[in-house]
């Protein structure tokens, strides 16, 4: 029963891994970040061949079923840096790439350089890694089984340090969703940290399960542990395919213009070469005003900042420098500080509910606003509307 459902979830995630790679591949827009995708789901499904086709690598000859688990053995490291690269170009502005790739494929290489040597050493020592109790009676035996050993230790580590990156750069993309959202709730990736915080603990019970198997070697791992575990990983698999065939790159905008580089921490000098005046950028400064004082677009929920340049007619890397040098404030800053200028009017002006409130003045959930109104004011709107007599907010603000 055991291996009946170890097999049925590999079987499962194989499937699962297979189709999603297929259609990204099959995908012509956003390419680099559907073949990364693809890159890392196709590894997925090979590093689950084992326990999937179990039953008819076993009809083989012994020799053979012992070859593909060692063919197989290197894609387990592979995972780690090709889910990094996925995330990296996900989070991209122009789905650039990581710099030095080679570099993160060092360890998966190395796995690559073994097994293949191990695939075309003589048969006994091939059958050294089948065995139970492996005979290391030749330097070449003894070099084979260390080199399997320190590397299957260094996995550990190694998928530690990409959780880390991935974090990181997660904590900088939410930043720089704020250069071009006036919302970045829709945008923020929680998915991935939901994938990570499962392949996090799945790494921390491997990491305990190796600890008790070295501090007892005889003591067999459980089989309810094994199960629980491949059925973890195809309700991983499962819904990181989900959630991945559907997101789309969210600094990539919708047309042909450039994305702008980030504002946030920038200095002057970035735009040295640009060749928007002064005079220019103060022209833009007003109708940018304008476009919040007159025409409301604040009111937008959806608003971006490639929108917002499409309605006053200018370049969203211009936008994005005036807004730096101009105004002195991120896209996110700008235009939410508007939005919490006419709730405060509309607090103490009128009657309306603050979840009316919330989504009049462009916010698209009631605790972001709750978030960004006591960020600026220091209150919480309730607290707001009940302590202020008279009408509060940006005089040019009109209803």
């Amino acid at each position: 029963m055991d291996d009946i459902i170890i097999e049925l979830a590999a079987t499962g995630t194989f499937a699962i891994a297979v189709f999603g790679a297929v259609f990204c591949l099959m995908q012509s827009r956003e390419f680099r970040v559907s073949a990364s995708f693809a890159a890392f789901l196709a590894t997925v499904a090979i590093n689950n061949i084992p326990d999937a086709f179990r039953r008819l690598i076993e009809a083989e000859p012994s020799s053979l079923d012992a070859m593909i688990d060692v063919a197989v053995w290197p894609s387990s490291f592979f995972l780690a840096p090709l889910f990094w690269i996925y995330v990296f170009t996900l989070t991209s502005s122009s789905q650039q790439q990581p710099q030095n790739r080679l570099r993160h494929f060092v360890l998966p290489g190395l796995a690559v350089v073994l097994t293949v040597l191990v695939l075309l050493s003589p048969p006994d020592v091939q059958a050294i890694l089948s065995a139970d109790e492996p005979k290391m009676d030749t330097g070449w035996s003894m070099a084979v089984v260390l080199g399997f050993g320190l590397l299957q230790l260094a996995v550990y580590p190694q998928i530690a340090v990409y959780l880390f990156l991935i974090w990181r750069r997660l904590m900088a993309f939410r930043q720089r969703l704020r250069d071009v959202y006036a919302s970045t709730e829709e945008h923020e990736l929680r998915w991935i940290y939901v994938i990570c915080g499962f392949y996090a603990l799945f790494w921390l019970a491997q990491t305990v399960l190796l600890l008790v198997v070295i501090d007892a070697a005889d003591t067999a791992v459980p089989p309810v542990f094994i199960n629980i575990a491949s059925l973890a990983g195809l309700t991983v698999v499962a819904a990181t395919v989900l959630w991945g065939l559907r997101q789309r790159p969210p600094l990539v905008p919708d047309d042909d213009q450039n994305t702008p580089e980030p504002t946030k921490g920038q200095s002057p000098s970035k735009y040295e070469k640009s060749a928007l005046s002064a005079e220019a950028s103060h022209r833009l400064g007003r109708k940018l005003r304008a476009s919040m004082e007159v025409d409301h677009l604040h009111r937008d929920p959806n608003l971006s900042l490639w929108a917002l340049a499409r309605h006053i007619g200018a370049s969203p890397n211009y936008v994005s420098q005036t807004l730096n040098e101009e105004i002195g404030e991120s896209f996110f800053d700008f235009v939410n500080g508007y939005r919490i200028a006419e709730a405060k009017n509309l607090l103490t002006t009128t009657d309306q509910s603050i979840l009316t409130i919330t989504y009049d003045v462009g916010f698209n959930a009631r605790s972001s606003f709750y978030n960004a109104f006591k960020r600026i004011t220091g209150q919480t709107p309730s607290y707001f509307r009940k302590n202020m007599s008279r009408p509060a907010g940006l005089d040019d603000i009109s209803a």
